[in-house]
C-alpha cells in the first residue's frame, strides 16, 4: 500500500511540475492571483533513482520517464484554496538496473486528486485529500504558461528490506 501511495504521490508531482533555471539569487514573489484557474498539462518528465542496500551490497535503479499523450488539468481556486484535478497521461520509462535498460510505455495513468494549496514566494505547497504535502517551486509564470518543479524523496520498507527513493518531477501547464 505504501508502495502505491508513492506511485500516487509521483503522479501528482509529475502533473504539477516543469522545469527552468534561474541564475538571479532572489527568489521571484508571484501572485496568488497569477496562479487562480484551470491548467492543462503540456508536458510530463521525471527521473528517479531507487538505491537498495541488501547483504552489504548497493543496488541503484534509475528510471526516466517521458510523458506524452498528456491529457489533464489541474484547477486551483480560492476562498478556500482547494485545486482539482482530473484526465491522464501516458510515459515512457527507460528503467535501467543490474546494468540492463528496459523501455516500456505505461498507458493512461489516471489523474484525479484533489486537496489544498497554499503559495509562498514561488513556492507552490499541495496538500493531498490523503494528507499527504508536497512542496514545488514555480520556475515561471508568464505568457499563460506555468512550470514547476519538485522533488520526492521516500523511504519503502517492504518484507524487511529498505527502499530510497528520490524523484525529480518536471511539468509544464497552459492557461486554459
Amino acid at each position: 500500500m505504501k508502495k502505491l501511495s508513492l506511485l500516487f504521490l509521483l503522479c501528482i508531482s509529475i502533473a504539477v511540475l516543469s522545469c527552468s533555471s534561474d541564475d538571479s539569487d532572489s527568489t521571484p514573489e508571484i501572485s496568488e492571483e497569477a496562479v487562480l484557474g484551470t491548467w492543462s498539462g503540456v508536458d510530463v518528465n521525471y527521473t528517479s533513482t531507487s538505491t537498495v542496500i541488501l547483504g552489504g551490497e548497493t543496488y541503484v535503479t534509475t528510471t526516466v520517464g517521458e510523458g506524452y499523450d498528456v491529457d489533464y488539468t489541474i484547477t486551483f481556486n480560492e476562498n478556500p484554496q482547494i485545486f482539482l484535478s482530473e484526465g491522464s497521461y501516458s510515459a515512457e520509462l527507460t528503467v535501467t538496473s543490474f546494468g540492463q535498460t528496459q523501455v516500456q510505455n505505461v498507458d493512461n495513468y489516471e489523474f484525479g486528486i484533489n486537496g489544498e494549496w497554499s503559495l509562498v514566494g514561488n513556492q507552490l505547497s499541495i496538500t493531498n485529500e490523503e494528507g499527504d504535502n508536497s512542496i514545488y517551486t514555480i520556475e515561471f509564470l508568464s505568457n499563460g504558461l506555468i512550470q514547476l518543479t519538485g522533488l520526492v524523496e521516500d523511504t519503502i520498507i517492504q518484507n524487511g528490506i529498505e527502499t530510497d527513493i528520490v524523484a525529480n518531477t518536471i511539468s509544464t501547464y497552459e492557461r486554459q
